[in-house]
């Protein structure tokens, strides 16, 4: 149970910092293309860990892990970052409504450990995901207003979590042998090396950036993207993919909250009922044996 807690709050971690995504993004989106923050994120991201290992020393993969980078860093930089990136690029885009759509991958984990890790879903773990679920759509009303939404946006964003869901079932896999550190570090930087031809291609600047966003690049890459994604296999690893995936629940919650007092948005009747279904939805799933253990013990 100590243990479990533990890897909890490198999950916790990773969400607070994911959480600031969007409101970081919304900030810079007109002074950079999608496609080079992505780029920029993964390869200083991946280069900031790299360095982690080297000071470790421990850099050594075997060449059968290699095809798993590869893969890895195709599903996750490749596509469903950029999916991600371009939902939040797109004319009309709504900020909340990507990010409340894009934490619906646990969904995809959960359908993906239970065909490739066989982990079972228990009774409570469906009812926690249905109130996450019902939570997140109910927080996503205030945004659905057809006449200034570009369908285009959340399709994307959808096609992303169901990417990032694959992602972090394989990549838990890979992390539990490796060590997330390796894993993030080489599958970050093959990705980033990967994704380069097509900005050169395009024309899109690669190092060229708007010196007023440095910070918040900076910030983006090494913290968000380093930190948050090594706490968050860490913490995987430790939970388990299905258990583990559910923190993202919080993020539309975290996300709109950081919103709120950074953006000055409003938060209104759907945000604090969808809030209140999905911590009971995250509480069912992460204290519902102690629960039943407790209530056992109880002596009437």
């Amino acid at each position: 149970m100590k243990k479990n807690g533990f890897g909890y709050l490198f999950l916790l971690n990773t969400v607070i910092l994911f959480s600031t995504y969007e409101v970081v993004s919304k900030i810079i989106i007109d002074r950079i293309n999608p496609f080079q923050i992505n780029f920029l994120r993964f390869f200083l991201a991946g280069l900031f860990l790299f360095l982690c290992s080297v000071i470790k020393g421990d850099i050594k993969v075997e060449k059968k892990h290699f095809k798993t980078f590869v893969i890895l860093g195709i599903l996750n930089v490749i596509f469903s970052m950029n999916l991600f990136q371009l939902s939040l690029s797109m004319e009309n885009a709504k900020a909340a409504l990507v990010a409340v759509i894009f934490s619906s991958n646990p969904i995809f984990v959960t359908l993906f450990s239970a065909i490739i890790d066989k982990e079972k879903i228990h009774t409570y773990k469906k009812v926690g995901l249905i109130l996450g679920i019902t939570g997140i759509a109910i927080m996503s009303f205030n945004e659905l207003s057809v006449d200034a939404l570009n369908v285009l946006s959340p399709l994307l964003a959808m096609f992303s979590a169901v990417l990032y869901g694959l992602y972090t079932v394989i990549g838990r896999k890979v992390s539990y042998k490796i060590g997330s550190l390796k894993m993030n570090s080489y599958s970050f930087l093959i990705g980033s090396v990967i994704l380069l031809p097509f900005l050169i291609f395009f024309n899109i600047p690669v190092f060229d950036i708007d010196s007023t966003i440095t910070a918040h690049v900076i910030y983006l890459s090494i913290l968000v993207t380093g930190v948050g994604y090594l706490t968050y296999f860490i913490g995987l690893s430790i939970a388990g993919a299905c258990k583990g995936s559910m923190v993202f629940f919080l993020k539309p919650v975290l996300a709109s909250i950081f919103a709120v007092i950074l953006l000055k948005e409003h938060a209104g009747i759907y945000f604090i009922l969808g809030t209140i279904l999905v911590v009971l939805g995250v509480i069912i799933i992460f204290y519902w044996e102690a629960f039943k253990h407790w209530i056992k013990n109880i002596k009437f």
